[in-house]
């Protein structure tokens, strides 16, 4: 190999991509190491596709290639039915594009984006819009349909629940979560903490000298983590203020800040005193064990690790349980906290196929034996079965088999089934071969 002449090639796709603007992530591509390799193996002479070649002809193909690589998916809503989910953002042009994407049993599939500044503005509008996409993908594949929780879309889902009988519609678990926390943050005390935390690093990390003095004290560890959401941000920010505790103190008596001329001016002074401030520190603690626990709700409903669905309702408890304990029952310390947590869960994002994906998880089920006597969790599962399968038959066949998953036989009991109860989620690989087990498992 002659490194000269690699040199050389090397150096002409590094002009294509400076002139060009790509983001140099884009090297990293599959599909960029097999362009390489195909020019390699066709050798010398190779014609160079035509300006309508890559916008006409060879455009139409990947087109059909696209289409054919996501039958797969379409098969797998037809057999394990789908949830039709929504994202809305604004572009440049200030236009409101919203995207609609398909989860299944097969993945996650991008499915149609449209200019949907006409369609937001009613939520008959959005109803009519919403309609027209359950119809593309068929109903009678449609569990759940999921979008934020605006009131237009509020609307809109009711018409769309009035219409289509056998759909849910649920309001995006990860937006409700953040609500929750954001509805938290504005508790006096802990909003008062939080402005002056990020007060705090604010004026660190506003000035070139005190940034650097920081990060020599934390070992280049930085107090500000950006996360999914602007209050996430905050309270990551939170968490790091704690964990560098003892960093900041030493930074804030150290001859470096006490001979920096920032540290005399009011805002200067004003951290100083924070730092040495316990009643400062005691309220990040009693903010950090209040808003931990529901933070990591957000990363499991937010996260693809696994599906959140089947998992939501027992998180949410944990959580509460969490908050309870590390305030020794003390309920003074979260009653205010858990009046909101529980407005925005028991009046908005608790909903009947959560309530069924938790009994018909066999993590928690096997290890709760009152769960089948807990009349909000079996009222939820039953209303699925009546709202999901319209067939009686079918109703029936499903009720002789939950007698059987209670009492833990046959492919329930089996070793195999046991083994992975804890260590794999729930999937159609554990579940009879049968679409109306898997829905709940899916999203």
């Amino acid at each position: 190999m002659d490194k000269n002449e690699v040199l050389k090639v090397h150096q002409y796709i590094a002009c294509f991509w400076y002139q060009a603007g790509l983001s140099f992530i884009l090297i990293k591509l599959k599909s960029f190491e097999n362009m390489v390799v195909a020019i390699g193996q066709y050798g010398p002479h190779l014609p160079i596709p035509s300006y309508h070649d890559i916008r006409v002809s060879l455009l139409k193909k990947e087109v059909e290639y696209t289409e054919n690589l996501m039958k797969g998916y379409r098969e797998q809503w037809v057999k394990y039915d789908c949830t039709i989910m929504s994202d809305t953002w604004t572009d440049r042009k200030q236009r409101c594009i919203i995207n609609f994407l398909v989860n299944s049993q097969a993945g996650t599939m991008f499915f149609k984006s449209i200019d949907g500044s006409d369609f937001v503005k009613t939520g008959e509008k959005l109803f009519e819009l919403l309609d027209a996409i359950v119809e593309k993908v068929g109903e009678e594949n449609v569990v759940q349909v999921v979008t934020d929780n605006e009131s237009k879309y509020v609307l809109a889902s009711k018409l769309l629940e009035d219409k289509r009988k056998h759909i849910y519609w649920i309001p995006c678990a990860a937006h409700y979560i953040d609500l929750m926390l954001e509805d938290t943050g504005k508790l006096p005390l802990i909003r008062k903490r939080i402005r002056r935390t990020i007060n705090l690093v604010g004026f660190i990390y506003a000035h070139s000298s005190t940034l650097s003095l920081l990060r020599n004290y934390t070992n280049k560890r930085e107090l500000v983590r950006h996360a999914i959401t602007r209050f996430v941000t905050s309270y990551l920010t939170l968490e790091m203020l704690h964990k560098e505790k003892a960093n900041i103190t030493k930074m804030s008596i150290s001859d470096e800040w006490i001979l920096n001329k920032l540290s005399k001016e009011p805002k200067g002074q004003e951290t100083t005193k924070l730092v040495f401030m316990p009643s400062f520190w005691n309220s990040v603690v009693y903010t950090f064990k209040v808003m931990a626990p529901f933070v990591k709700v957000l990363r499991l409903v937010d996260g693809e690790r696994k599906p959140a669905m089947s998992y939501i309702y027992e998180a949410m408890n944990k959580a509460k349980e969490t908050i309870i304990k590390s305030f020794n029952n003390n309920e003074s310390k979260y009653k205010d906290v858990f009046a909101i947590i529980d407005k925005r869960w028991n009046f908005q994002l608790h909903r009947p196929l959560q309530a069924a994906a938790h009994f018909l998880n066999p993590e928690f089920f096997y290890d709760n034996i009152d769960l089948e006597f807990d009349f909000e969790v079996t009222n939820g599962l039953f209303d699925c079965i009546k709202k999901l399968v319209p067939q009686f038959d079918v109703q029936q066949k499903i009720l002789t088999e939950l007698h059987l998953y209670k009492i833990d036989v046959e492919h329930f009991g089996s070793k195999f089934a046991i083994a992975q109860r804890k260590t794999h989620s729930p999937s159609k690989k554990l579940l009879p071969n049968d679409k109306y087990y898997t829905i709940f498992f899916t999203y």
